[in-house]
Parts: structure tokens; sequence; C-alpha cells
């Protein structure tokens, strides 16, 4: 098992490969680090079983591997879209006073990477950071209609579909008609089927048509009432085609 000394190594080594931009040998790393190159063997060894690092056939060296330029594109993709997105999402929770999430998908779950509360004593929020089922709710919901139907199926074949509440639908034949129905919409809704008493509503972001993330509200049954969802789903897409458009743009100008 390793300890702290070992990991501080371990993060030593890949910030020397990221700096020196180059391939590396054992020998190489462990003088240029002070350790000795059976700890440096033996930590590059476990990053390339990873992919974390990719090791030449030939010269015996090491050097960033897919999977660590993998986690930095989801980092790097994840701030950008904060970035872009904040000033709207705020505006967005200012002009509907309920809480506004925002969400990418990582792998089988759903990270939430920024949240704007709504005003008030009594609101429905949650921490950055939390990781949601791919069938909770509507953002569960936007996030399966990306996917044909084919493929949902196959998902809850694996994973099920849970009995959060009462209202939940469990059938599989039911639940696909609601995903259809989501993509018809371009929006997806929860009455209180993955919490009771609470609402949601929830669409997908998209940088040139490719869905990167999704935003959704989230609010009291008596707050987020018929009345008003027509309201709410109505500024909730338009920010998300906002944010979309800002993203495409931001796309095209990296790639000019």
């Amino acid at each position: 098992m390793y300890n702290a000394p070992i990991i501080k190594k371990a993060i030593e080594i890949l910030r020397l490969l990221v700096k020196e931009y180059q391939p590396l040998g054992v020998t190489e790393i462990a003088r240029e680090l002070a350790i000795s190159k059976s700890t440096a063997y033996g930590i590059l060894q476990s990053f390339q079983e990873e992919g974390v690092v990719a090791k030449d056939s030939l010269t015996k060296k090491y050097t960033i591997g897919k999977e660590m330029m993998r986690l930095s594109k989801m980092v790097f993709k994840g701030q950008d879209l904060i970035s872009i997105a904040r000033p709207f999402l705020e505006r967005l929770a200012e002009l509907v006073n309920e809480t506004v999430l925002l969400g990418v998908r990582e792998y089988d779950v759903i990270k939430v990477i920024d949240v704007i509360e709504a005003k008030g004593d009594l609101k429905i929020s949650s921490p950055i950071g939390t990781k949601l089922s791919m069938t909770a709710g509507a953002v569960g919901k936007i996030f399966l209609s990306a996917m044909s139907n084919e493929d949902v199926v196959a998902y809850l074949k694996e994973k099920g579909l849970p009995h959060y509440t009462e209202s939940s639908i469990t059938d599989v034949d039911a639940f696909i008609e609601e995903i259809e129905k989501t993509r018809k919409m371009g929006y997806s809704l929860d009455i209180g089927e993955y919490l009771k008493g609470i609402r949601a509503v929830a669409t997908l972001i998209r940088q040139d048509d490719t869905p990167i993330g999704a935003v959704w509200f989230v609010g009291f049954s008596n707050s987020m009432i018929d009345e008003r969802l027509h309201h709410i789903i109505r500024n909730l897409k338009h920010t998300a085609d906002q944010i979309s458009a800002r993203l495409s743009f931001s796309l095209q100008v990296d790639r000019e």
C-alpha cells in the first residue's frame, strides 16, 4: 500500500514528465528527483498499467500517456464550461429564483460542477462534486436522451430502474417513451420521481451539436407550480442555447 511519501514522489514524476515534455528514462528521472531507480521504476510501472504514462518499446523511455491527456482535457473542459456558463446561470437564477445546477457526465454518473442557489431561507441545493445516477430524475433523462433507444435499453438492463419514490417510472417501455418525449421537447421534467415533493427541469448544453453538459432547475413542488413551469422552461432553454452558442464560438476561435 502506498504511503504519503510515495504519493509525493509519484506526483513529482508526473510534474517532471510534463515539464520536460520529452521522453525520459528511469535513470534520468531517478537522478533528477534524487530517488532510487527501483522506486522510480515501480511508480512508472503502476502509471503505465493505468495508461497515465507510456513507455517506448525501443528507447525504454517514458512520456505522458493517453489517460493523463484524457483526464487533462476533462478538467479543462469542465473549467471552460464553468467559466463560460457562470454569468448566464447567475442571471437565470435571479430571473426564476430557483436553484440552478450545472453538470457533466463522467462515465455512468453525472457530476455537479456548479450551483447557483435560489434566494430565501427554504431552498434546494447540492454540493459541488455531488455525483448522481444516470437514472436520477430530470438530469438523468436529459443525458439519456442523447443516446439511442437501443443504448438506453441496454444501459437500463444493466443498471436497472430504481424505485426512488411512488412516482418513479420503473417500467422500461414507459421510461423509453419518456426519453422519446424528452428528445422531442428538448427538455426533461421530473415531478417527484427522484425526490418526493421536489420538481426539476433539465436541458442539454451543446458544443457544435455535441452534448457536453446539462443545466437544470431544482425546487419544491409548491414553488415550481404548474403555472410557473412554462416560464421556467422557456428561460432554461434560452440560457442553455446562449451557453451552447458561446461554447461553439470559443471552439471556432481556438481552431482558427
